[in-house]
């Protein structure tokens, strides 16, 4: 699953990365949690956008809050059918965290420490005073991801990103393919993080957990546009 992560940008960046322009300050963010807003990107006629929405869908009578949807099964469940086919957005990321077990969370960034996209998909409001609402999607870990937890986000490479946004439903399954381990760094953290009050730089700062081995580090760069 991805219920953490950090986004650490620029507005530079994001304009180089993605070609959109972002008018808003963008704090740097180590620690988004659900329910808080994020920067997400969408398809407004032929340009991308940005703009910001709350990190999980509420639904049901109680506001039960989903933050992921699984690539495996998206376009058929009814949460989530509607918004793969019309509504796709991209969730720019600098990284993510997981856990391997209460107390042991990891970081996963792309060894080159760029911005990454995750696949999202976005829910408008029905009120125009309030902000629209995404999920990110998940896939089967693969390879030293696996070490850490069985899903991962679902990270497309900048060769799929416009696929994703406006392409056919069976363009944007074919998008559907779980990221390669090599592609990231991905080592402990300390449990500070699990505290969504605590949003600072320390909280990606290599630690040690008792008798849990980091996974290698591998190198690629399948991710440059």
């Amino acid at each position: 699953m991805c219920g953490r992560y950090i986004l650490t940008t620029t507005a530079d960046e994001l304009h180089k990365r993605f070609g959109v322009r972002v008018q808003q300050n963008i704090a740097p963010r180590w620690n988004i949690a659900p329910s808080q807003s994020s920067l997400i990107l969408k398809r407004s006629g032929l340009e991308t956008s940005a703009s910001f929405a709350e990190f999980g869908l509420c639904v049901g009578p109680n506001g039960k809050r989903l933050i992921n949807a699984r690539a495996e099964t998206v376009s058929k469940k009814p949460t989530f059918r509607d918004a793969f086919s019309v509504s796709r957005c991209l969730v720019p990321a600098s990284g993510w965290y997981e856990w391997a077990g209460k107390g042991r969370p990891f970081h996963v960034q792309l060894t080159d420490s760029r911005v990454m996209a995750f696949a999202g998909l976005y829910f408008k409001s029905v009120s125009p005073s309030e902000a629209g609402q995404f999920v990110i999607l998940t896939t089967a870990a693969e390879a030293d991801l696996a070490t850490v937890h069985h899903r991962s986000p679902l990270v497309l490479p900048a060769s799929n990103w416009q696929f994703w946004l406006s392409g056919s439903e069976v363009e944007a399954e074919a998008c559907m393919v779980p990221p390669l381990a090599r592609y990231f760094n991905i080592y402990p953290v300390a449990p500070a993080v699990g505290d969504i009050r605590q949003d600072n730089a320390s909280l990606v700062a290599p630690s040690v957990h008792q008798d849990t081995p980091s996974p290698a580090d591998l190198q690629g760069d399948f991710f440059a546009s």
